[in-house]
């Protein structure tokens, strides 16, 4: 299901439901030249601040702490081996799942 098709912003999503499986979305327009295409993985949380200091705790580190979009509470982590993840709770924006 297209969110958006235009030129600036380019995103798509898989949904059953009410639930949000998948999301792809063309970040070209944004991101600098020299970053290569790449997959993001989401975890869904119920808390995105209290995962991130799950997170922390277990000796991860934080790349974005946690705010609000228009797609659910963002935040991008490390763990402790320096994979990068990214961590999704529902706000106002997205209801609880």
């Amino acid at each position: 299901m297209p969110v958006s098709d235009t030129d600036d912003f380019r995103y798509t999503i898989m949904r059953s439901g009410e639930d949000w499986l998948a999301g792809v979305m063309d970040a070209s327009g944004f991101l600098p030249p020299d970053v290569p295409a790449h997959w993001s993985v989401y975890f869904g949380v119920d808390d995105a601040d209290a995962a991130l200091a799950t997170v922390t705790s277990l000796g991860g580190s934080v790349v974005r702490p946690a705010e609000d979009t228009p797609y659910g509470r963002l935040a991008t982590a490390l763990d402790p081996t320096g994979a990068e993840f990214k961590l999704v709770a529902p706000n106002e924006s997205m209801p609880a799942r």
